[in-house]
């Protein structure tokens, strides 16, 4: 190994509370304190990995000590003695204790001795415990009287990523400080500087994935950095990064955009081919597709790509591509990401998972807006016939919407959705309805059941008859009110409840309840599942039907009716 090189994290570490990034809150607070003589007897530093704890608290320490700090603006010199002394870790007077392997109480003991001696060349002496949450409960009960009355010499600075671990009665002897995580254009800004001043030719966009990957710590980003320096030499190019990284490239997961909005399901199997093939960890990759999806999300809804942290061209790519999009399509995208990553990390299998997720993705039903609709059904009820599709506008807005499937077109046709018949006249009957359940609330209780199995609108319609038929069940009985129906898909009733007790007393009846489901809807196939909102939704295949969109007592009664005649048409429910 090489004598002279040092690693950019320590070769780089700030020296002065100047030269601190991205925690201007603390560091003035600080030198405030030092001028105005207001310094706390014990400080708590917390804050993720990399983002300055330990280096402010070693500048507090030689700031304090140091003679020649009133005139340099009650910054540290690191010329005098004594902050070298404290810079190379000589110092008698400032101490650094890792907490992870002196948590025991002789740990502390020790401590508590070797305080009780004034400092030897500062005015103060400093206890510096990293990962302070690593001592053990008694090591902190031995550590509260010391800690409480110190000597007026005595300073504790206290630094841990897991604040929630540290008992309250420390936190009450303490100055709390929280580190923020550092923002990627002050990372960017300052690896900027270090290759510039290191004769390192780097790109913008190389920049940019080195500070991404470091996830708000400034010491991740810069071991990066060195990494990348080490596999490119003193010119970095932003295909190198990604190669010596092993990242998915940003023009990947537009191809899984693309294969989306296509419908390309076939495609699944080619993008988990490469995706293998490439060793890339899929875990990581649904973690790339979750920021692509949100940047999507990101344009659609602000209308603006000044808040995607992306190259100027992937920016423009995805002004482009979110004008096929919705919000409503990437919000259930995002979820279907979102749900693959969890089932991943307990799969077995999971290049299935993968490809399953992808699978459901391409085939994704599409969103379309209400109100088009019910321009369609009034259209209709004037004698305009079928819905016509074509009439609802390209770009649904986030206020009124309902989610429903989008067959594929005819040749020579608009898109078909599902027709809608007139509501039936006093003077006349309505249609039969062939290969389905007779209306329960029209039939008086009787239920015909077609061989093709239960259909959503009959459940739907005859739910509360049901719930009053469980009224000699006052188990089941008494947990319907909570109990949400999510959907119907061949002859399966999906339900679910935001209450886990009711959850489990469905499951505890389960046996019960399908019987009574036969028994009510006359259909002998019928079965139910039961668990979380989304997986029912899911699995049911039903459309969602947001809040906003729902019909209020205050609409007028013509716009409450044909949005009834939407929903009963596609079966959409409360999102």
């Amino acid at each position: 190994m090489s004598e002279t090189f040092q690693v950019t994290a320590r070769k780089w570490r700030p020296m002065r509370f100047d030269e601190v990034v991205g925690q201007e809150h603390v560091t003035r607070t600080l030198k405030n304190a030092i001028q105005s003589d207001r310094l706390a007897h014990a400080y708590l530093f917390t804050g993720q990995r990399g983002c300055g704890k330990t280096t402010v608290a070693r500048i507090l320490a030689k700031a304090i000590n140091c003679p020649n700090a009133a005139a340099n603006g009650y910054e540290p010199c690191n010329k005098c003695p004594i902050c070298l002394s404290i810079t190379d870790g000589s110092s008698m007077d400032v101490r650094e204790i890792d907490g992870a392997s002196n948590n025991s109480v002789d740990d502390v003991r020790s401590l508590r001795d070797n305080v009780k001696y004034s400092p030897v060349q500062g005015s103060y002496k400093v206890i510096i415990i990293d990962e302070v949450h690593m001592l053990s409960n008694s090591a902190f009960n031995a550590l509260l009287k010391t800690l409480e009355e110190p000597p007026k010499y005595l300073i504790f600075i206290f630094a841990t990523t897991e604040v929630q671990k540290v008992l309250p009665t420390i936190l009450s002897r303490t100055q709390r400080y929280d580190f923020r995580r550092i923002q990627i254009d002050e990372i960017t800004a300052t690896l900027r500087n270090i290759a510039t001043v290191d004769g390192i030719t780097i790109e913008d966009d190389a920049l940019l994935i080195i500070a991404k990957k470091g996830d708000g710590s400034m010491r991740d980003a810069q071991s990066i950095f060195d990494q990348v320096v080490a596999y490119c030499g003193k010119k970095v190019e932003t295909d190198h990064v990604r190669e010596s990284l092993n990242l998915i490239d940003t023009d990947f997961f537009f191809s899984v955009t693309d294969a989306i909005k296509g419908k390309e399901a076939a495609s699944a199997f080619e993008l988990s081919y490469q995706i293998i093939s490439k060793g890339y960890d899929i875990e990581e990759f649904f973690n790339g597709l979750l920021e692509h999806l949100r940047n999507i999300l990101t344009v659609i809804v602000t209308q603006s790509p000044k808040l995607v942290e992306a190259a100027r061209a992937h920016q423009e790519r995805y002004v482009a591509i979110a004008k096929d999009l919705t919000e409503g399509d990437m919000i259930r995208l995002i979820r279907l990401a979102q749900s693959a990553l969890e089932r991943l990390r307990t799969s077995q299998q999971p290049r299935i998972t993968l490809e399953v997720a992808l699978v459901e993705m391409m085939l994704m039903d599409r969103a379309v807006e209400l109100q088009g609709l019910i321009s369609s059904i009034e259209s209709m009820k004037n004698g305009g016939g079928r819905l016509a599709a074509a009439e609802a506008p390209a770009r649904p807005s986030s206020s009124s919407r309902i989610e429903a499937p989008k067959p594929a077109p005819r040749a020579e046709a608009a898109p078909r959705v599902a027709p809608v018949r007139a509501q039936p006249t006093r003077e006349e009957a309505p249609p039969p309805e062939p290969l389905s359940i007779s209306n329960p609330a029209a039939a008086g209780g009787s239920h015909e059941v077609s061989n093709t199995g239960v259909e959503w609108n009959t459940v739907k319609n005859g739910w509360d008859g049901f719930v009053d038929s469980l009224k000699t069940k006052r188990s089941l009985h008494s947990s319907m009110p909570s109990v949400e129906l999510c959907g119907v898909r061949r002859s399966v009733v999906y339900l679910s409840s935001e209450d886990k007790h009711t959850l489990d007393v469905l499951g505890k009846f389960k046996d019960t309840l399908v019987e009574s489901l036969r028994s009510y809807f006359s259909a002998p196939t019928i079965s139910c599942e039961i668990g979380d909102r989304d997986t029912m939704h899911s699995r049911s295949g039903m459309p969602l039907l947001t809040k906003e969109a729902q019909p209020t007592a205050a609409a007028p009664k013509k716009e409450r009716a044909a949005i009834e005649d939407a929903l009963l048409a596609l079966g959409a429910q409360e999102v």
